[in-house]
């Protein structure tokens, strides 16, 4: 065998777990060459390798590789990509594809070994179009992003409203780190992880990413942005919903108003073959005529949305320089924004497959503003 080969040196790499569908936090290598596919790992990590990975994949103990056909390395202990350089050469392999987010040691060792490294952006193309498996993984994410903010709903329905327009639940004041540690305990117990979920208000909920802190108040926009993952497949689901517990300002009503008609002509826009920053351009189009003006820090500040697996942002990317073109079993998220800091951010977000007719909504949740 002779030419081009396709290597992979990881740990918890998205597209490594695509890959071989291992979880493993220590680094090991993956090869493809031609329609074979190698993993490369430990002894430590050995009987669990070939237990657990795709049966797409021949799982190899790296201590029984024959090195000697390399150089032993000068100044620094032999490492993966050593051990990789070793059986591509074995095999008479002369170039190999690494994805981008390959370390530079490994690319100078590979390369010190006289290998012609090429970077593939996507590493895995095929990773934008999700399989049925795929799909009903982020599906099964889901529904526990639905259970912990209806959770999270009734909390605020059941809530009163103090003298100071504090939240009161249970004899506490409100916070956003409360609401959060209930959604935690909830993702925890079935088998997911939060990560940085957002739960801003106020003012705090005009920066996009601001995860917010401290306490809620009645009258004021609070944003749940949740992207739990499962911990036994490794795939998200994304989700935002802005509510107020309380009466919203008339410029607050308008501006979610605004976001909700902006998502729907952005959901409209998503079938087969059109280009992913259609979605974009309808939502930008909503807040033109509505008069909703974009400056530097506030206004529709960010991109319509992105894709959904392994990673919570990957391919796709739906923005207004997006030059993909939507393709059935992509998933993809519509979250069209406004932020401004005198009002505070709306945003609202679902997560959607592109289907062969159009686009499925996977979901269903309210987007009421007001919690009554």
């Amino acid at each position: 065998m002779a030419g081009t080969a396709r290597l992979l040196i990881a740990g918890t790499d998205s597209d490594i777990l695509y890959a071989t569908g291992l979880r493993i936090h220590d680094p090991f290598v993956w090869i493809q060459m031609g329609k074979k596919n190698y993993i490369l790992v430990s002894p430590l990590e050995l009987a669990r390798a070939k237990q657990e990975a795709k049966r797409s994949n021949k799982v190899v103990c790296w201590d029984r590789i024959d090195t000697s056909n390399i150089r032993k390395p000068v100044g620094r202990r032999r490492n993966q990509a050593d051990i990789a350089a070793s059986v591509l050469i074995s095999f008479n392999i002369t170039e190999v594809m690494v994805p981008e987010s390959i370390w530079a040691l490994h690319v100078e060792i590979l390369r010190e070994h006289g290998l012609r490294v090429r970077i593939a952006s996507p590493f895995f193309p095929q990773r934008m179009r999700k399989s049925p498996e795929e799909i009903a993984a982020i599906k099964r994410s889901g529904l526990i992003t639905k259970k912990a903010f209806n959770h999270c709903l009734r909390i605020l329905k059941e809530s009163t409203i103090d003298w100071n327009d504090t939240l009161i639940h249970q004899g506490k004041r409100l916070t956003s780190e409360m609401l959060k540690e209930e959604m935690h305990r909830i993702f925890l117990a079935g088998g997911f992880t939060g990560g940085d979920i957002i739960v801003s208000c106020g003012e705090q909920s005009a920066q996009p990413h601001n995860t917010g802190t401290g306490l809620l108040y009645a009258g004021q926009p609070i944003v749940f942005d949740i992207f739990p993952r499962d911990d036994r497949t490794g795939y998200y689901f994304d989700m935002s919903r802005t509510v107020v517990k309380g009466t919203p300002s008339e410029d607050l009503r308008r501006m979610h108003a605004a976001v909700r008609n902006a998502q729907l002509a952005g959901i409209a826009a998503v079938k087969p073959g059109a280009k992913a920053s259609d979605a974009h351009a309808a939502c930008q189009a909503v807040f033109d005529r509505l008069g909703y003006k974009t400056y530097e820090e506030e206004g529709f500040i960010h991109s319509t949305g992105h894709g959904v697996g392994l990673d919570l942002h990957e391919r796709p990317s739906i923005g207004v320089k997006s030059d993909e073109i939507l393709e059935p079993g992509m998933v993809i998220t519509i979250e069209p924004g406004l932020y401004y800091k005198e009002i505070g951010g709306v945003r609202i977000e679902d997560t959607v497959l592109v289907s062969p007719n159009g686009c499925v909504n996977l979901t269903n949740v309210p987007k009421s503003l007001i919690i009554k």
